[in-house]
């Protein structure tokens, strides 16, 4: 009987999974066909030939100094949990986990990261995961900052309706940030907003979660330096894009402020369900905003295609050395994930 009644729930899980899956490779497709479509094979080598590949030493700096800038925040948001979380092991796990989120379905790497933290930091698994939800919350909140501020010293690339979207977006993330920070009691078991999501366990769960680690941000330098390295975080990204122009002979095309749209461009694409590493995808996103910059779809798909495997293979192969050097392997951790 026990197995029976385990058995719709572990096809509810398959059918979820496939479904993901399936609509990952399917995006992924069509993605890539419209990056490819107006791209002549020839110009697109002869792109690729003429770049300048000093370029890729400060695009790959930059790709490290993204993950220290990573691990300094979380550090932040783990104060309370675990206020001596070692600054090189932090970085160790958020590389691990994006390098995973890249090669496995369903981004699991941020399970991962939380998975591991627990088990590396001696932490309970719901403070780690709770600090990863807040690290996204911070995320979308500083990149639609620098984008509203790009637009603005980069007039007629965004449209003013598509700006005051974001503008509402971001005051909306903000107050959501601020209301769980000082929500924790109301969502603790008895509170009122517990007693109101009780009968929606998932809704519950990602609510308590994300009480839990924004509840740090109450204290003002914590919340101060969170959102600090936040902004840093996504503005040393977007030189990644700027070095990439001039790696491909597009720098009077991509100034800072175009490179800031341009990352934005990239991280609204993320959002789309793909395959691991997203890749046609970026590449068809951030064509069509090097396309609005006056490029030629040949020097776009050049342009985004560099800075794509510059991102993709120092990060994913770093990921799994440091993961494999922890003892584990895509399986291992995988199984582990499951089990939460």
């Amino acid at each position: 009987m026990a197995g029976d009644a385990g058995a719709p729930r572990r096809g509810g899980v398959l059918n979820k999974k496939t479904l993901s899956i399936s609509l990952g490779l399917a995006c992924t497709g069509f993605f890539l066909w419209l990056a490819l479509r107006e791209v002549h094979f020839t110009a697109f080598i002869q792109a690729l030939a003429g770049a300048h590949w000093v370029w890729l030493a400060p695009m790959a700096i930059i790709v490290y100094v993204d993950i220290l800038i990573r691990a300094a925040r979380w550090r932040v948001l783990l104060s309370r949990a675990r206020p001596d979380a070692p600054l090189l092991e932090l970085a160790r796990l958020e590389v691990i986990g994006l390098g995973v989120n890249n090669v496995l379905f369903m981004r699991l790497g941020e399970l991962a990261r939380g998975v591991l933290a627990a088990r590396r930091l001696e932490m309970p698994v719901f403070a780690a995961l709770s600090s990863v939800v807040v690290e996204r919350a911070l995320d979308v909140s500083a990149l639609l900052a620098i984008f509203i501020v790009a637009s603005a010293a980069a007039p007629g690339f965004v449209p003013p309706g598509v700006r005051l979207g974001a503008e509402f977006v971001l005051a909306g993330a903000l107050g959501a940030l601020a209301v769980f920070a000082w929500a924790e009691t109301s969502v603790a078991e008895g509170g009122a907003i517990e007693r109101m999501l009780r009968p929606m366990p998932k809704a519950h769960s990602f609510v308590e979660q994300l009480a839990l680690g924004a509840a740090v941000l109450r204290r003002p330098p914590a919340a101060v330096q969170a959102a600090g390295l936040s902004l840093l975080l996504w503005t040393v990204d977007a030189g990644l894009y700027w070095a990439g122009a001039r790696a491909l002979g597009l720098g009077d095309l991509m100034d800072f402020p175009r490179a800031v749209l341009t990352l934005s461009w990239a991280g609204a694409g993320s959002a789309i369900p793909t395959a691991p590493g997203g890749l046609g995808t970026f590449e068809a996103v951030v064509g069509d905003i090097l396309a609005r910059f006056g490029a030629q779809a040949d020097q776009a798909l050049a342009f985004a295609l560099v800075c794509h495997m510059v991102m993709y293979l120092i990060v994913t192969v770093t990921g799994l050395v440091l993961l494999y050097r922890v003892g584990l392997s895509l399986a291992d951790l995988r199984g582990e994930v499951e089990k939460r």
